[in-house]
Order: structure tokens, then sequence, then C-alpha cells
């Protein structure tokens, strides 16, 4: 689901939850977290929408925790680098990794050194972001059901776009694919925005991709058609572009490319409700949800069970799609 359709009530649900387990700690275990300024790592170069949110959140955390907390940003290896150095960290919530999507997808990509779901405790998400099925203006596809019949009619011909080997947009292409019982032809960029350039310049015929400001305005300037958004039902605010869930390709086809909260296994409960109502509260605010609007994510925040149940299910199903057509990086 995305953030458009998280509730008031379920946000402030969580808050409340988080606080009560928090005000259940004797007074010395309260005052014990955090002692110090907490760091949260993310695994991208700064400057980029992954470090902007992560930065949004961090300045709306510190007043809550009475800390500062600060970004540290560990790119490379499609963050896994940042999450093995979460994983060494003492578990006792003053390291925080900012994970995304490619998270999930990184145990059936390549060797790790430390297992995901074993190794890292859910905190909370903090952003969900669908994806769009795009095509350029002047290709012949009007509809996914177009380009299903053009795909099924000529096998290997139709290529799509994506930010590289194992992203959203690429894991997305495939799950769709295999759902509708055709072929296309990968072609990787390095991100997103050289990606998207390759289909407007007629490059690729297709790419999957977040709602970012670059790609709303072209469709707007009917540079772009979207074919469809991966969700289940339509956005409010793109009400005119139909949503995956109504072609009748199944009911498992959405695909969002989520952020979220996470520290390493083993951090004390009360410790790991601490951090989650401080998410949660600093993403409740106004400010904070408008600056991480303006980047082009929805902000949200969910309970640790919550996400940890989510974080679990997107590791299971990515490992699947990708071992069933064989993508590795390794």
């Amino acid at each position: 689901m995305t953030s458009r359709l998280f509730s008031r009530r379920s946000l402030t649900l969580s808050a409340m939850a988080a606080a009560a387990a928090t005000a259940a700690l004797p007074r010395g275990a309260r005052a014990a977290f955090p002692n110090r300024p907490l760091r949260i790592l993310v695994g991208f170069a700064a400057g980029g929408t992954v470090d902007s949110v992560a930065r949004v959140l961090a300045n709306g955390m510190s007043p809550i925790l009475g800390q500062q907390v600060i970004i540290e940003n560990k790119p490379g290896g499609s963050g896994s680098i940042a999450a093995n150095a979460a994983i060494g960290a003492e578990p006792d919530g003053h390291t925080l990794l900012f994970g995304i999507f490619s998270l999930a997808v990184a145990p059936a990509l390549t060797k790790l050194s430390y297992d995901t779901t074993r190794d890292l405790t859910a905190v909370s998400q903090v952003a969900s972001v669908p994806l769009f099925m795009l095509t350029a203006a002047n290709a012949p596809y009007r509809s996914v059901a177009d380009l299903v019949a053009a795909a099924k009619a000529a096998p290997d011909t139709i290529t799509y776009a994506s930010g590289g080997v194992g992203s959203s947009a690429h894991m997305a292409a495939e799950l769709f694919t295999r759902r509708a019982g055709i072929r296309l032809i990968h072609v990787p960029f390095r991100g997103s925005a050289p990606a998207l350039q390759a289909l407007i310049a007629g490059q690729v015929q297709m790419l999957w991709d977040t709602p970012t400001p670059a790609m709303r305005d072209f469709i707007t300037q009917g540079k772009l058609r979207a074919l469809a958004v991966m969700t289940q039902a339509r956005l409010p605010a793109y009400a005119d572009i139909p949503a995956i869930g109504e072609v009748g390709l199944g009911n498992d086809l959405e695909v969002q490319a989520w952020q979220g909260v996470l520290v390493r296994a083993g951090t004390p409960p009360p410790i790991v409700a601490t951090l989650n109502r401080a998410v949660v509260d600093a993403m409740s605010q106004p400010e904070t949800r408008q600056r991480v609007a303006a980047v082009g994510v929805e902000p949200m925040a969910t309970s640790a069970a919550a996400f940890d149940s989510f974080f679990k299910s997107e590791v299971a199903r990515w490992t699947a799609v990708a071992r069933q057509a064989g993508i590795s990086t390794q």
C-alpha cells in the first residue's frame, strides 16, 4: 500500500504503542538510551533521493530523542556496504540502517557476509513509492493489453530499461513478464535518470520507474505515456492511470520502492520501541512530511512488527523472482 492509503489513525496508534512500551520501562532504563549521538547509515551517495529522505528523518528525530542524529554515507554494493557496517555495530540502538528495496533483493543476487533477515531488526517503514509502467508517447502501446499482445506476437523484440540489475525497475519488470507470460529484453543503465532519458530518446521501449518530478513533467509534456501504476487500486493523484490490479494478471503485481529504518539484531526491544516512537513522531510532523514529499517520496510510518513482517515478505518474494528469472550479479 502507498502512504496515500496510510491512515492518520494507524499512524497515531503506532505512536501510542511505541510510547506505551517506552513508558513501561524502569526509570533507569528510559534514561540510558540514547546517551550519545546516533548515526543513520545510508548505502548511497549524498545528494540523492534516498540520502535526502534520510536527512529529513534524522533532523526530525534529533529533538525527539534529545541527541544529534547524524547521517553517514557508505555507498557501494547497492547498499550492502552500509548494511554490513550496521550489522557489525554494537546492538545498542545508536547505529541505524536506512534500508531500501535493494536490501530485500541483495540476498538473491550475490553472496553476502550476513543474513539479511536474521541479522537485522525492523524499526519502521518511512516511505512507500509505487512504480509506474511507462512507454514513450509515440510507442504503439496504449494499454497494458496492447503491450502484452505485441510481446506475445514477437517475443524478445521489445526492450525495457532499468537503473541496474536487481533494481526495483528490473524486478518489477521481471515479475510482470512472468505473470503476463511474455519475454522482454532487459537493458540496464547506471541509474534511473539515464534509463529515463533512453526511453525518451527511443533507445528502449519500456521502463518501470518511480514518480519523480522529471517523470511527471515528461508525462504532462506528452513525451511519456503511463500504461499503469503498480498498485492494486488507482491512486487519487493519478486517477487517470489504470492500476495494475485492473488488468487481470493476478493480485500480486503491486511493487513499491520502499524505504525504512532497521538496526542490528539483538538490539533490546525497549530500545527498538524508543526508536520506533521517534520515527513515528518525526514522520507525523507536517514539516517532515512536506519535505519528504518534496523529493517525490510518499511519507509514512509503521509499527516495528508491521515493518518486520513486510520486510521479510519482500526478501522471500524477490528471492523467488530472482531465482526464477536467473538474475545474479555474481
